[in-house]
């Protein structure tokens, strides 16, 4: 009796035991929270300069059509920002779930590195964009539609340094500080890039050197495989002992059997050194040249 009343007890307290989010997933939350609304200020403010920029001059240029693809792009990047926080609000808790950060009340103190930190908000920013309506493949091809929007921007900072007008000096002083700013956004993807062109040479000379080596080692494989004949298995016509070398097998009656010229004692069967020559060519056995 008394032992199911302890049972029945304890059910009740596992029913009414409370399961809250880590204090690590709490901080994570805040902080992508906080990194969404700088994004969206960041954008509200390109758009609010980009709008008096053009309203102080009208002229139909390059600079300001530059600036109107800045300010539709930042226009994009305000409606992910809020998508994403609109379904960090309504999906916190399954979030919590899915990241294993749900634990039973009380919680222990938990101390909150900052490495920690950075890492689970990155899987919330990636679990977020993997669930919402602008996806992981939409946010790239958005990335890649702004490096040509940056492209272009260094081409009209070239020209209009160059030009040095008066009365676009404001839209250039934007254009400058909008590159700036990218420059350090996407800073890791440009040194990949500057690298890439700046060892592309050495990459084409080490390629085609690869290349003509690995055709040349091919042509010898194919020279040697010509050169070794197989015979029809029988016993007068082998010495030593009557198995393949390589696979340690007894040679069947009419088999192909290849005996190589380094040695009459030297023998395998023919699939067995055709697979052999492909990785080397020397003989199994002595590793004398075929």
């Amino acid at each position: 009796m008394n032992n199911d009343y302890r049972e029945v007890n304890q059910n009740e307290q596992e029913e009414q035991q409370i399961y809250l989010e880590t204090p690590i997933y709490k901080e994570a939350v805040n902080h992508f929270r906080t990194t969404q609304y700088y994004f969206i200020s960041f954008n509200s403010l390109k758009i609010g300069c980009g709008f008096a920029l053009l309203y102080m001059n009208h002229e139909q240029t390059y600079l300001n059509y530059w600036i109107l693809a800045i300010m539709f792009h930042a226009f994009i990047m305000i409606i992910i920002h809020k998508n994403h926080l609109k379904y960090l609000t309504m999906n916190k808790r399954v979030l919590a779930y899915k990241l294993d950060q749900i634990v039973a009340a009380p919680i222990v103190d938990q101390v909150i590195e900052s490495r920690k930190l950075n890492i689970l908000s990155r899987q919330i920013k990636l679990e977020i964009v993997k669930m919402t309506i602008f996806g992981k493949w939409c946010c790239r091809i958005i990335t890649i539609i702004y490096q040509f929007i940056f492209g272009y921007g260094v081409y009209l900072f070239c020209i209009y340094y160059s030009m040095k007008s008066a009365e676009l000096m404001n839209q250039y002083y934007f254009l400058c500080a909008i590159l700036i700013i990218s420059l350090y956004q996407y800073i890791d993807l440009y040194l990949i890039l500057v690298f890439a062109i700046l060892g592309s040479p050495f990459l084409l000379i080490f390629g085609c050197y690869y290349c003509a080596n690995l055709f040349g080692k091919e042509q010898q494989r194919n020279e040697i495989r010509t050169r070794l004949q197989g015979i029809k298995y029988k016993p007068n016509l082998i010495e030593g002992e009557q198995e393949c070398c390589i696979c340690r097998c007894p040679y069947e009656l009419n088999e192909e059997v290849v005996v190589l010229k380094c040695s009459k004692l030297h023998h395998y069967h023919e699939t067995c050194i055709m697979s052999w020559v492909n990785i080397n060519n020397t003989c199994p056995f002595c590793r004398k040249s075929i």
